[in-house]
């Protein structure tokens, strides 16, 4: 009889155990996986990209006169390639200083925000001046590319520095910068 009960036991404990769900599996099939869960595929976004920059800024000088800024920048190599070091991760960079990472998911690329340093030379008047400029950048969630064509819009917020006859003038910039990709290779 005792081992008639211990038989039924043991397999009353195999039963319960054969039944048990993981929390992602609630088929039992044994794979751990949500099919809710989209898979995520950076791949569209990776490459070498000739990159168009264009401009437009606002820049309004202590606050008592202002005049826009509508320049069409170098024309660059950019490369786009996984982040080792980040699930679902790219690292966007040039030759230059452009250095960013970013995270794909089902939106699309988030970029992380990040500040541009540029020297910009006009004249206003007749008078050459020289600005220092910092300009902020946030990125929009950007869409993978199709037909080989990345493109998309940041808005831009900074300030800027000069000198004019030995007196400090500070500014202030608004507007964006319209990427496009002109060539994938």
């Amino acid at each position: 009889m005792k081992k008639t009960i211990f038989t039924l036991m043991t397999l009353v404990a195999l039963v319960m155990c054969g039944c048990e769900h993981g929390p992602n599996d609630p088929g039992g099939n044994g794979n751990n996986t949500n099919p809710d869960e989209p898979t995520i595929d950076i791949t569209p976004y990776l490459g070498k990209y000739l990159m168009s920059r264009h401009t437009e800024l606002s820049i309004n000088v202590l606050g008592m006169f202002s005049f826009p800024l509508d320049k069409d920048l170098d024309v660059e190599m950019v490369t786009v390639k996984s982040d080792p070091a980040v699930e679902n991760g790219v690292i966007i960079s040039n030759n230059d200083a452009l250095y960013l990472h970013g995270i794909v998911d089902i939106d699309g690329l988030h970029l992380e925000n990040d500040t541009v340093n540029m020297v910009i030379d006009t004249t206003i008047g007749n008078y050459p001046i020289n600005f220092g400029v910092s300009v902020s950048m946030a990125h929009p969630i950007i869409q993978p590319p199709v037909n080989g064509i990345m493109e998309w819009t940041s808005i831009a917020s900074g300030s800027a520095s000069t000198t004019v006859l030995g007196i400090p003038i500070n500014a202030v910039l608004t507007g964006d910068m319209r990427y496009k990709t002109i060539l994938s290779h």
